[in-house]
């Protein structure tokens, strides 16, 4: 009996050391691209021990990208992939697709789960909307939302894309700086 419990444990632990490696593999290999930050309210940008990230790509118009079949196909909850342009200083969105993308695509598509839908426009979230700080850090990172001289900081994250679609923030950038902790 204990040989049993000692090898489903043993499975377990090995899952998730398998599933870890597996993410930390496709934050390193993925290719990196910079998503432009845009606030949510800027009353409450940065809460509790996170700060709340929405970017451009975010809300897409459908009339303004590539995008196949009509726009009723595209409904709540539905997983799609954004093709992106790297651009300077951020990464644009060329298409949208619910189909995923093929392994000889040579575009990068970051995949994501529609969240809203009004018309031709949709709001995408991509499960990078958090980035985590330290309890510590809460005031100085509260500041930022104020800015410098009376202008609001221009707020970007590296974002490290795998080739199926999935998207590990790598850093968050503060006018180019890096928001470290």
């Amino acid at each position: 009996m204990k040989r049993w419990f000692y090898l489903v444990v043993g499975l377990q632990i090995l899952f998730l050391l398998a599933e870890a490696a597996n993410n930390e593999i496709a934050l390193r290999r993925g290719q990196v691209v910079t998503l432009k930050v845009v606030p949510v309210d800027p009353r409450s940008l940065f809460m509790g021990n996170y700060m709340d990230l929405r970017y451009d790509i975010s809300t897409i118009d459908l009339s303004s990208v590539r995008h196949e079949g009509p726009a009723d196909l595209f409904r709540y909850r539905t997983t799609v992939y954004v093709g992106l342009i790297p651009w300077k200083p951020w990464a644009l969105a060329r298409n949208v697709t619910v189909t995923p993308p093929s392994p000889e695509e040579t575009m990068l598509y970051l995949r994501g789960r529609i969240a809203d839908s009004y018309g031709s426009t949709i709001t995408i979230e991509y499960g990078l909307e958090r980035y985590f700080i330290p309890e510590t850090a809460q005031e100085r990172v509260k500041r930022l939302q104020w800015g410098w001289r009376g202008r609001p900081p221009q707020i970007t994250a590296e974002v490290s894309v795998a080739k199926d679609g999935r998207g590990f923030i790598r850093r968050v950038l503060v006018d180019g700086k890096p928001l470290g902790f």
